[in-house]
């Protein structure tokens, strides 16, 4: 009886890389398609595939989650994965990708950091989105975050330290969350406080896509922060961006500063990939 031999799948010499992002079913997706074509220029010949960490917007869109694209991958003899989450802050989410990707088994996975992972990323960042902030004479700017209702979330001291160096960079720049602290009622009294003639408020949304939390929370006609401000007699706007024909307030994925900050994660990840 003749021996029968084993086809060995074929292994990839290079790695994939992965773009995880939270994911949105709002126009605010475009922010992914510009970094997606900033990270195939970059890294021309390589696999680069998108995983949502969204189980909603997984349902919504049909998109692969993350473990469903490493396994993809994994099928494919791949073996070494770099992923880049588009993740603002480094809270339980980012931790929990990091461990979904680093105990895949048979992939060695190396995970970069989110744009806020470092307090010199934040002054960075801070430093580019303050180009869009209002004078102390044009009025004040309310950078808002997601936030989290979680107490015990560890992204809630970078939420207070991001509170605590605007207030101590600037007059007129107050931080808010939507979902945790600083809550918008702790901006929105400030504003009072300070008001006197200055009648305009700035909104600026400190997350990578306008989505939902921007259309309906921020500028949305339901109780909004723009409605609640309004009511108040207060003029408020924001900046606009568009791409492709869309315009939709300038989420941090419009700045090409910040798209660069997060290739630069990933370019650091591919380093390490190579030399370890």
């Amino acid at each position: 009886m003749k021996e029968k031999k084993l086809r060995k799948r074929r292994l990839k010499d290079n790695p994939a890389i992965i773009i995880a992002a939270f994911g949105t079913g709002t126009r605010g997706s475009v922010v992914y398609r510009m970094f997606d074509r900033l990270v195939k220029e970059e890294f021309k010949g390589l696999d680069v595939r998108w995983a949502y960490t969204s189980e909603i917007i997984r349902e919504k869109t049909g998109h692969p989650g993350v473990t469903e694209t490493l396994a993809s991958l994994d099928a494919e003899g791949y073996r070494r994965i770099v992923v880049q989450p588009l993740h603002v802050f480094p809270g339980t989410e980012y931790k929990i990708l990091s461990q979904v990707c680093e105990g895949f088994p048979g992939l060695r996975a190396i995970v970069g950091e989110t744009l806020l992972h470092r307090w010199r990323f934040v002054d960075e960042v801070l430093d580019i989105v303050s180009a869009d902030f209002l004078s102390p004479q044009e009025g004040f700017n309310i950078v808002a975050a997601h936030g989290t209702p979680l107490a015990a979330e560890p992204v809630n001291i970078l939420c207070l330290g991001l509170d605590t160096l605007l207030s101590y960079r600037y007059d007129n720049v107050f931080f808010s969350t939507i979902e945790g602290v600083p809550g918008r009622q702790s901006a929105f009294r400030k504003v009072h406080r300070k008001r006197r003639d200055r009648q305009k408020v700035r909104i600026i949304p400190f997350m990578y896509a306008a989505g939902l939390h921007v259309e309906e929370d921020l500028i949305g006609e339901d109780n909004s922060y723009r409605t609640a401000l309004e009511d108040a007699g207060i003029e408020v706007d924001w900046v606009p961006a568009e791409y492709e024909g869309v315009s939709l307030p300038k989420s941090l994925g419009f700045y090409d500063e910040i798209r660069h900050c997060f290739l630069e994660r990933l370019r650091r990840s591919m380093e390490l990939m190579r030399l370890y």
